[in-house]
């Protein structure tokens, strides 16, 4: 969290500026700054998310089964009791994400979102009921096939969320000149940032409470830690 405070909030006019002022000084490739930019997503090749049909720069999706397993289990007389339990598996995923370029109105950048946390849209959610007879189940371009469902089968949640075209996010990144493109990359340091979310400050707001918990535990524990300590003593 404290990394995505200190990265410095930059217009891509100012990060062009600032990376072609270095690179005559010291040659291309030698900028390196992470950075804060806001601005809306293009692509002129977007993916399309296979249940939903959306344009975007990243998708990921899940199909899961979800079932009834019958279990014989004994009470506390000892006595065998039929219990039903509802589960679910995960029968299918995918997920893939594309580079794209980020407008924040003074220009554009382009960013490779590789290992990035990418704060994602719902944009599909459904489940399909099994009955006995088809043999597949089709949501968008998805296909399962279903083949002999095995018993206890309810049937299929489809699920998935995206990034799409045109959405205003910010982006904390390393931006450089690597190669001799500028772009939004993945951190050098592994101890900062890259993300791409929608809402910046909630993501500080959830790392600064996290924080406190941490904190305030660590001085429950101690207090115990003592409590105990002194206990023994006085014994």
């Amino acid at each position: 969290m404290r990394n995505v405070l200190v990265a410095a909030e930059r217009p891509v006019s100012q990060l062009i500026e600032d990376a072609a002022g270095v690179a005559q000084e010291m040659g291309s490739g030698s900028f390196r700054e992470l950075v804060k930019v806001r601005g809306r997503i293009e692509c002129p090749k977007p993916l399309t998310a296979e249940l939903s049909h959306t344009p975007c720069v990243s998708y990921r999706y899940s199909v899961t089964r979800e079932y009834e397993e019958v279990l014989w289990e004994r009470d506390k007389e000892g006595r065998s009791v039929r219990r039903v339990h509802r589960k679910s598996e995960v029968v299918a995923s995918n997920e893939a994400r594309t580079t794209f370029w980020l407008d924040d109105g003074t220009g554009k950048i382009l960013v490779h979102p590789e290992r990035a946390k990418l704060d994602l849209v719902k944009s599909h959610s459904s489940f399909q009921p099994f009955h006995t007879g088809p043999s597949s189940f089709s949501v968008g371009s998805f296909v399962l096939n279903l083949g002999s469902a095995p018993g206890g089968t309810l049937g299929y949640r489809y699920e998935e969320e995206c990034l799409p075209l045109d959405q205003e996010v910010t982006v904390v990144a390393e931006a450089g000149d690597g190669g001799g493109e500028l772009g939004l990359r993945s951190p050098e340091a592994v101890d900062q940032p890259f993300l791409v979310t929608r809402n910046l400050q909630e993501v500080i707001r959830r790392d600064r409470l996290s924080v406190a918990i941490l904190k305030g535990m660590s001085v429950g524990l101690a207090v115990v830690a003592v409590f105990i300590f002194l206990l023994g003593v006085v014994r």
